[in-house]
């Protein structure tokens, strides 16, 4: 096979994505289950950019009561946190060096990418990036790889997509790309090797 086009999941592939562990940092009274459960329904409506961090923090603190001052710590950390995979960013490069052609498709936050663009130093070697609150769809919804395919004109064929869900890999393979499960980043580089990638 010819594969030209990489794409990338970020958290938890890029980048580390452990709100467990946030949690547990800002507020350490709560069960880090219970309080994620109860936070999710507003942060799904970040993700698909039905509202802004602002009026998150507001939503929570008016629903919930809990203290402004703690939530915007809580955003915060939820960024900061999000430090490099062992391995990952070097495999970029690599890829990047050898002139593939690579995209990402992340469900995220607009303020989280703002982020990443302001203090990390991985976006920029992306030919295109989809993010989930810009275009109002999660994976794995079929339309947020189609929107990647369309705007980019990839073959799908030609295209591997990495995540570290295996619903959104299956997803990905439904539209026509090939696609595998990221464990660690010397594994990845193995699987892609499998591929016909060149990652040395």
């Amino acid at each position: 096979m010819n594969i030209k086009n990489i794409v990338f999941d970020v958290g938890n592939v890029l980048v580390r994505w452990e709100p467990y562990e946030v949690i547990n940092a800002v507020f350490p009274e709560n069960d880090p289950l219970v309080f994620y459960k109860l936070i999710r329904p507003i942060w799904l409506d970040l993700n698909l950019g039905k509202i802004t961090e602002d009026q998150a923090i507001d939503l929570y603190h008016s629903l919930f009561n809990i203290p402004k001052n703690k939530l915007i710590q809580f955003m915060h950390q939820l960024k900061v946190s999000q430090t490099p995979i062992p391995g990952s960013l070097e495999l970029l490069d690599t890829l990047s060096q050898a002139q593939y052609s690579l995209f990402s498709i992340t469900d995220n936050v607009k303020e989280l990418i703002a982020y990443h663009q302001q203090h990390s130093n991985f976006l920029h070697k992306f030919h295109g990036i989809i993010v989930s609150a810009e275009v109002g769809v999660l994976k794995p919804n079929p339309e947020i790889y189609y929107c990647l395919i369309q705007r980019y004109s990839l073959n799908p064929a030609e295209t591997v997509f990495i995540d570290d869900l295996i619903e959104n890999v299956e997803g990905a393979k439904k539209v026509g790309m090939h696609a595998f499960q990221f464990l660690d980043a010397q594994s990845c580089r193995a699987k892609l090797n499998d591929f016909g990638v060149h990652t040395s």
